[in-house]
This record gives C-alpha cells, sequence and structure tokens, in this order.
C-alpha cells in the first residue's frame, strides 16, 4: 500500500484530493502548547460543492484523521494529520475496498 504525503509549515494552506469528487484544505496555526489544525472539505463542483469544517488542536507526537464516506463497498476517503514538532505531517493512505 503506498501513501500521499506532504509536510506543511504553519499557515500555509495544502489542497489535496480525496478521490473523484472531494477535497480537502488543510491548514494549522502554531501556538505555544499544541497546532491548531483546521480541515475543509468539498464536495462537487465549486458552485454547488457541500463543505464541512473540522477543527482540532494537536499537542506534539498526536495524530488525528478526517475520513469521508463513500459508495458502498468503498473504503471512505481518509486524510492522518499529525504534529511532528516543527511541522504538521499529512498523509493520505491509498484507499482499498472495504471487506464489508
Amino acid at each position: 500500500m503506498t501513501a500521499q504525503a506532504a509536510d506543511i509549515a504553519p499557515v500555509t494552506g495544502h489542497w489535496t484530493k480525496l478521490g473523484k469528487h472531494f477535497s480537502a484544505l488543510v491548514y494549522y496555526l502554531d501556538e505555544p502548547d499544541s497546532f491548531h489544525v483546521v480541515v475543509t472539505t468539498q464536495e462537487g463542483a465549486r458552485e454547488k460543492a457541500a463543505v464541512a469544517r473540522f477543527e482540532t488542536v494537536l499537542a506534539t507526537g498526536l495524530s488525528a484523521a478526517v475520513s469521508i464516506p463513500r459508495a458502498a463497498g468503498e473504503a471512505p476517503a481518509r486524510v492522518v494529520l499529525s504534529n511532528a514538532g516543527d511541522h504538521l505531517h499529512i498523509a493520505q493512505p491509498t484507499a482499498s475496498v472495504s471487506t464489508q
């Protein structure tokens, strides 16, 4: 299984594609105690997009995941966000078919 990944600096936006119809914009603020991370997802065309916003606070060494459901039998689109101390690491595991 391969993955797409990125490391970003504070207040630097990073767009990632989450399958055919979804995308996400990730950015964070580096606060003294942690990273304040914001993820905004978008489904569909820009003019009619369904938008959702997620926020989390990550101390050094902690991770959080954002997942978006897909069609029946398909694994959700997923982005894993990790506070690597001096930057935010964004990993997007390659989707696989669900066995459910």
